[in-house]
């Protein structure tokens, strides 16, 4: 009986000290869990910050080389260089037109730096205005002296609209004979042409493209560490480390918020977070450069809890553990006799784990081809997507080729005349026709980025349909009858108004792609288009006289990069679905019963 107690004791005595022990070390392992835990969830939100930035630098370099490829085509036109008022004025109108939500207007400086043109301008405007000296600023005294694009930092007007500038000069060839008598062709300066883009306009159009789900803020800065743009409006055209700033900073972060901010003006793309009083931001920053120059920085603030859950969290396990260790020595006498009783029902719980290893092992190997599946179907994204970068890139060789064509054999012509050269008609038309096929590829694309972002939206007007089938037949109807392929092709539509709620652009968009698609496969034939109400519902079809729809692709039509066309991306029907539904719509296609073509369907909601 005694051996029996000092057994007990001694039992007892080890089963604490194990206790104790194991307490111990669950403590330290939760805690390196949780610090773990907590990396790996940072390190997924930086990851995820650094691509939504690098998206937004995108689509804000895509916005602004559409406004210095208005500047480049303005400082290279004859009728600029001639001294054209009406043309210039008709191109400068032109140019404001297609970036007006970024620009507030385009001005063009003579050679002495005195405005002599701005659109949207009238007679007597200009009148009054053509004494106005802007010489002594800065967008025209660099590129004078330069003779190269200048982007200015943040400038505010006299109406108190902070700007920035990007100018261009107008470097005019002029013919001159050498003392050998050999032609010398130089540029002579002749003036600056300006766009003025206001960055309210900019940041709202950023802040416009971040993700609804996550609450975040963008921020533009120069490469100086000058605030172009902040949600904060009284630091733009500050620079980071004056007073404005460094004033609203909180005293324990600015150290570490001055060295993001500093690393991210060296020119690299990084993520990095920062924490006040257990509130976390992930600052993200992506370097933006225009034709291949470094200008701004673009930065996304997204605040989050994680750090500060985690933290919570941490500070629970620790007060549990420490419990548990004085707990533990207080039920280590009651389970040492426990233990004898245990032993009976060991076998029993040991059956029951193996049950559970045995499922868990069966869960494993389920998972393990739940995985392979999706290896298998990252495996065809990866193989679609590199198909659609081959079409992608060999859209744009099809149109970039010609118009490269075209602009050579016209500078050609410069060489020969060295004076003003004349155009035909045809020429322009071809330049004309492939620079659209190239915007209409980018708007493609840029569309399909926004459909898988889900940032499609819709702006509902009321409109007639006739109207948009009238305008869409008409145009293309003209590249019709340019197209020797085409010209064989009739398309019919009815004349009756339906009036239509719905996004009158969109609409248009999805009408043009089931054209150009039915025209695209027609040889000769007719393209009937049939559009009539029924109920509350709006029904169009396209029906053409063409192949028909291989029956291979039927059933994944309105996919991604599914075509059998060597001409085209795989996008148009699948924009166009993404639209329909957008609309609460329906859209469908099927081989026409006579054997002849196809007919493509969609309806939408009247209101």
């Amino acid at each position: 009986m005694a051996a029996f107690s000092k057994s007990n004791i001694l039992l007892l005595l080890v089963i604490a000290a194990i206790g104790t022990s194991l307490s111990i070390l669950s403590y330290q392992y939760s805690s390196v869990t949780a610090k773990d835990i907590a990396e790996i969830a940072s390190q997924e939100i930086r990851s995820n910050a650094r691509i939504e930035a690098h998206d937004l630098s995108e689509l804000l370099i895509h916005d602004i080389q559409s406004i210095t490829n208005n500047l480049r085509t303005l400082s290279a036109a004859p009728a600029i260089h001639n001294n054209m008022t009406a043309l210039t004025q008709v191109l400068i109108d032109s140019a404001q037109a297609s970036t007006k939500v970024l620009t507030d207007g385009y001005y063009l400086l003579d050679q002495n730096g005195r405005l002599i043109a701005w659109s949207n301008s009238n007679g007597s405007s200009v009148g009054k205005s053509k004494s106005l000296d802007l010489g002594s600023l800065e967008y025209f005294i660099v590129p004078k002296k330069t003779h190269s694009p200048y982007y200015t930092s943040v400038m505010t007007s006299a109406d108190n609209v902070p700007r920035l500038y990007i100018a261009f000069p107008i470097m005019v060839p002029e013919a001159k004979f050498d003392t050998g008598g050999s032609i010398i062709v130089t540029k002579t300066f002749k003036g600056v042409i300006v766009a003025a883009v206001n960055v309210n306009s900019i940041g709202k159009s950023l802040q416009s493209e971040l993700s609804p789900e996550i609450i975040s803020n963008v921020g533009l800065m120069d490469k100086n560490g000058v605030f172009l743009y902040a949600r904060n409006h009284a630091l733009i055209g500050k620079n980071y480390l004056g007073d404005e700033f460094q004033s609203s900073v909180p005293p324990e972060i600015k150290g570490s918020y001055d060295g993001i901010l500093g690393r991210s003006l060296q020119g690299e793309a990084g993520a990095e977070d920062i924490t006040v009083h257990r509130n976390t931001t992930t600052i993200s920053y992506q370097p933006v450069s225009i034709d291949g120059k470094r200008l701004w920085t673009l930065y996304i603030g997204s605040p989050h809890s994680l750090t500060s859950n985690v933290g919570l969290l941490i500070d629970q396990q620790k007060n549990f553990s420490t419990l548990a260790v004085v707990a533990i020595g207080a039920i280590a006498v009651g389970m040492a006799f426990l233990i004898l009783s245990w032993n009976r029902r060991l076998k029993g719980a040991v059956d029951a784990r193996t049950l559970e290893l045995r499922r868990a092992n069966e869960s494993l190997i389920e998972s393990n081809k739940l995985l392979a599946s999706a290896n298998e179907q990252l495996k065809v994204h990866d193989r679609m997507q590199s198909e659609f970068i081959n079409v992608a890139a060999h859209e744009l060789r099809t149109p970039i080729m010609p118009i490269l064509g075209d602009a050579e054999y016209i500078e050609h012509k410069f060489d020969i005349t060295n004076e003003i050269v004349e155009v035909d008609k045809e020429t322009i038309a071809s330049i004309i026709r492939n620079a659209k096929r190239l915007d209409r590829l980018a708007s493609d694309i840029l569309d399909v980025t926004r459909i898988e972002s889900k940032s499609l939206k819709l702006n509902k007007e009321q409109f007639d349909l006739s109207d948009v089938l009238s305008t869409s037949v008409q145009d293309l109807r003209e590249q019709m009858e340019n197209d020797d392929s085409t010209r064989n092709v009739k398309i019919s539509y009815p004349q009756r108004n339906i009036l239509v709620e719905a996004d009158k652009g969109r609409i248009t968009q999805v009408i043009l792609n089931l054209l150009r698609n039915a025209i695209k496969f027609t040889s000769e034939g007719v393209i009937s288009i049939n559009a009539f109400r029924k109920d509350d519902i709006v029904i169009v079809s396209v029906k053409d006289t063409g192949p028909g729809i291989d029956p291979e692709i039927l059933p994944r039509l309105f996919s991604k990069f599914v075509t059998k066309s060597d001409k085209g991306t795989g996008l148009g029907l699948f924009i166009s679905k993404s639209i329909i539904d957008a609309h609460r719509g329906t859209i469908w296609a099927e081989n026409n019963v006579d054997g002849k073509g196809c007919t493509f369907t969609f309806s939408i909601p009247s209101t």
